[in-house]
């Protein structure tokens, strides 16, 4: 992870100063929330989750580095918070007629210090064309989980507790538009889509609950992303 940071930081650094020659970089501040949700694959046999959307932070600093009257690229640095919530439910039937009925309710939050060498076509005077790749660290993750046993008639059988298993990397692909409201002042907007496996979660039932038990939910994060910034 330390190699590829400061591959990342050697990158952003060459870039500003090969552009610098130019015209004049532009150092700005941006500050968002980041509409967050997990794609989340169950293994097979597992029922599929009833998740949702949570709002996270975005906030950070970005360079506007321009190569031509058209073309610029803007590295930013971002604090990022994503993550969802999601709901697993089922029932469990005895040969006695008797029924266990078991909801679980979970909310994941992974917190990030975000790279992202965004490369931008300027449209019009207004409007500008933004995308490119993003890497994530991973320096944070939060997890709640808790069980409602609607009805348990028998106490032998249960849940195992929920576990996540988070990973300290993720990279994607952001896809967006700004809008400059002045020179200095502008809105931005991108669509934002994991392609790593960035945690596992359990949310075993089992009659003789293990140590370690199988993770069953494979987590990706996607997000929409709405913030403003300010270039001096």
């Amino acid at each position: 992870m330390k190699k590829t940071t400061l591959i990342l930081a050697l990158t952003f650094c060459t870039i500003a100063s090969t552009a610098q020659s130019l015209i004049p970089t532009k150092f700005g501040l941006k500050l968002g929330v980041n509409y967050a949700n997990l794609n989340i694959n169950p293994v097979e046999g597992i029922k599929p989750t009833d998740n949702s959307a949570q709002i996270g932070i975005a906030a950070g600093v970005c360079v506007h580095i321009a190569l031509s009257d058209k073309w610029f690229i803007n590295p930013e640095v971002l604090y990022s918070q994503k993550g969802a919530s999601f709901n697993y439910s089922f029932t469990d039937d005895y040969p006695v007629n008797q029924r266990d009925i078991y909801a679980t309710t979970n909310k994941v939050v992974l917190s990030y210090v975000e790279l992202n060498p965004t490369v931008s076509y300027k449209a019009s005077d207004k409007l500008a064309l933004n995308f490119g790749p993003s890497v994530s660290f991973l320096i944070g993750d939060e997890y709640s989980y808790t069980q409602d046993p609607k009805t348990a008639t028998i106490a032998t059988h249960g849940l195992t507790g929920g576990i996540l298993k988070a990973e300290s990397l993720d990279v994607g692909l952001n896809l967006g538009v700004s809008y400059f409201l002045t020179e200095q002042f502008f809105v931005d907007t991108r669509v934002y889509t994991g392609f790593m496996e960035v945690a596992t979660a359990t949310q075993s039932y089992e009659e003789f609950p293990t140590a370690d038990p199988a993770p069953e939910y494979s987590l990706k994060n996607k997000a929409i992303v709405l913030s403003v910034g300010y270039l001096f």
